[in-house]
């Protein structure tokens, strides 16, 4: 069998380069791509060394972590302060995480047998892309989760539980009172037949400005109750509106910017 240095230099250095940007990505941090070139050229020189090394198995496997360790380090610059050693040691658990994941999965797929390039090539680009995004899904769930909040819907001496979004843009008021946007079903349960028929105590109405133009929108004067911190709740007197945008979201409650502050 023929081996054609160049080639098989050119794709460890992409495949390397590829696992570091992804790495990197995972671990959310930044690296300037020249930066990822030189770290992904070096592993890809060591990766045309390593099989002329006759060195025994635990050593060897050392020289590897220390390659890669090496690499990531190269990737990430200069580590000043402990803040930054944390997260280049996150950063470079991503990338033997990921290493493995990719060396795992085409042993699985090959078995004995060696895959041609073309499909080595092809499923490491479907795994990295599966890769992207579900990091990218996990990381806009996971930041979507820091800004939701337990809540108590309060309507004279009815209550309900939700999970309430707080959204720092609903700046929506009636008199100086917070205007929360809630779904209709969770609406209904709370006021019942008050809500049903369109009346009841303590409806008002009020005109706010959207995308689509002005319009005019249903208020229900109550409390909400939030934990705001672990055992710390505030009670605030608030305006509930129905909004159908709430029907699909994960939480049932658009929060007031003013329920908890700046």
């Amino acid at each position: 069998m023929t081996v054609y240095i160049e080639y098989a230099l050119i794709e460890n250095f992409l495949y390397d380069y590829v696992l570091l940007r992804l790495a990197f990505f995972a671990a959310r941090e930044k690296t300037k791509w020249h930066k990822a070139a030189f770290a992904a050229l070096l592993g890809a020189a060591f990766a045309l060394v390593c099989p002329f090394l006759s060195l025994p198995s635990a050593l060897l496997l050392a020289l590897k972590i220390g390659v890669g360790l090496l690499l990531c380090l190269l990737a990430f610059g200069r580590l000043k302060t402990k803040k930054e050693w944390g997260r280049y040691a996150f950063t470079a658990l991503c990338f033997f995480f990921l290493t493995f994941c990719y060396g795992g999965a085409i042993q699985a797929f090959s078995g004995k047998k060696a895959l041609p390039p073309q499909a080595v090539f092809l499923g490491f680009s479907l795994l990295t892309l599966t890769l992207l995004c579900f990091v990218q899904k996990w990381y806009a769930k996971r930041s979507l989760h820091a800004f939701i909040y337990p809540c108590t819907l309060w309507w004279g001496t009815r209550t309900i539980g939700a999970t309430g979004y707080y959204d720092s843009g609903n700046r929506a008021t009636k008199n100086g009172v917070p205007i929360c946007f809630v779904s209709p079903e969770l609406l209904y349960v709370l006021l019942g037949d008050e809500w049903l028929k369109g009346g009841g105590t303590g409806r008002d109405e009020t005109e706010i400005t959207t995308v689509s133009g002005v319009k005019t929108i249903a208020l229900y004067k109550g409390e909400i109750e939030m934990e705001i911190f672990r055992g710390i709740t505030a009670k605030k007197a608030v305006y509930f509106s129905p909004s159908k945008n709430m029907i699909t979201r994960e939480y049932k409650v658009l929060l007031n910017a003013a329920l908890i502050g700046e």
